[in-house]
């Protein structure tokens, strides 16, 4: 189950000009939302925050407000693919959610992505739970470029830095 495209948070949606403050509050709950609404199904969620500062808080506020714990995964720098990565992490689990951390640091992330890319259906049949990637300006510049099937199946939630 995917959450509607039109739930996204971007300030081009909003027509008007959030303070920071509020801005991210709302895409916190629509985090929230889009969680809660995924739970039991394959679904890809895009979290864009540039702030790695502002990131941790909004990990670590998830841990506290969750019910159910999302999963970490700190991604080593070392990665290749993403699927089996998940694969060996989850170890046949159905976690409430899988975070997906430290994607800029990847040193071949080119790679990881192609080769997410062309496994991405894949994972609706092994994963019934929600991935989100948190990613950066610029690798969710990178994410389109290399990957754009995974793209168009992810639904992206922005977080600005104040």
């Amino acid at each position: 189950m995917f959450v509607d495209k039109s739930s996204e948070n971007t300030a081009a949606n909003d027509g008007y000009k959030y303070d920071s403050a509020k801005y991210n509050e709302r895409s916190f709950s629509t985090l929230i939302r889009a969680l809660r609404l995924s739970q039991g199904y394959s679904s890809f969620l895009l979290v864009n925050c540039n702030s790695l500062a502002l990131r941790q808080q909004i990990v670590d506020r998830l841990a506290a407000t969750c019910p159910q714990k999302p999963w970490q995964l700190l991604l080593p720098k070392s990665a290749t693919t993403l699927y089996r990565t998940i694969a060996a992490e989850v170890d046949g689990a159905q976690p409430p959610a899988l975070m997906i951390l430290g994607l800029e640091s990847v040193e071949s992330i080119d790679r990881l992505l192609t080769s997410t890319n062309l496994v991405c259906s894949e994972f609706s049949k092994k994963f019934s739970f929600p991935i989100v990637f948190w990613v950066t300006d610029e690798l969710l510049r990178k994410i389109i470029r290399t990957a754009p099937d995974l793209y168009s199946r992810m639904t992206t939630i922005r977080f600005i830095s104040q």
